[in-house]
């Protein structure tokens, strides 16, 4: 049997947290102070209009979704009445900001969940709503070998829970027999792969409040259910 495990990355694989409000505070440094732009006062305008957002364009990929960001953050900073040109220098430069490996802590049971699964006969995939480059980003987490292929958004222009994205996610490992997903996020990550026909397990969470087949407060509690 040709056994799969989808999993998610920002949340499950690294631990979450306002990443991107953070991120394009640090952009805005020079200025922030003098237009009063604050972590509280941004963090509202990076609550929408990503690509996975309802109001978001889901199609964007590679340098598209970034242009796309950059008129977005570049509108984030007018809002507070920084001049186009300043706001549009530092929106631009998040892009290099975010792609910081010394900005994701990944989990210390990754590695060894991600080998276990491989020693237990599952293929690891990766499925995730997020920049193009990722792939690139888990090299220098050291952990791109654990992974046969990577599925990602800003790739290739869809977004969990979109049950297009699990079907590509598919084809991409061959249709094996078994699929797991592996996620956070009880909407994008298990109720996409509901709909997909996937068995799911969510992770780093108390309750099973989803439908989940399984629910692990760590990914090392999903290697033993495996």
């Amino acid at each position: 049997m040709r056994k799969a495990i989808f999993w998610d990355f920002d949340g499950t694989l690294t631990r979450s947290y306002p990443m991107w409000t953070q991120t394009v505070l640090e952009a805005a440094a020079p200025f922030s102070g003098e237009y009063g732009i604050t972590f509280d006062k941004l963090r509202p305008f990076l609550a929408k209009g990503f690509p996975w957002h309802p109001d978001g364009n889901p199609s964007v990929t590679g340098d598209d979704w970034w242009k796309d960001r950059v008129l977005k953050f570049t509108a984030a900073y007018q809002s507070f009445g920084v001049p186009e040109n300043l706001a549009e220098k530092a929106a631009s430069s998040v892009r290099e900001r975010i792609l910081d490996p010394k900005k994701y802590q990944v989990y210390p049971d990754a590695s060894a969940a991600l080998a276990l699964c491989a020693y237990k006969g599952y293929k690891n995939y990766l499925l995730s709503d997020n920049f193009p480059e990722l792939e690139g980003l888990l090299e220098r987490l050291y952990l791109r070998q654990f992974f046969t292929a990577c599925v990602v958004s800003g790739v290739v222009g869809l977004n969990k829970p979109n049950v297009k994205l699990f079907r590509k996610a598919e084809l991409a490992a061959s249709f094996p027999s078994m699929i797991w997903m592996v996620g956070d996020n009880p909407n994008a990550d298990i109720a996409g792969a509901k709909s997909a026909g996937w068995h799911s397990v969510l992770v780093h969470r108390e309750e099973n409040n989803c439908g989940a087949d399984l629910c692990c407060t760590t990914l090392t509690e999903v290697v033993r259910h495996l």
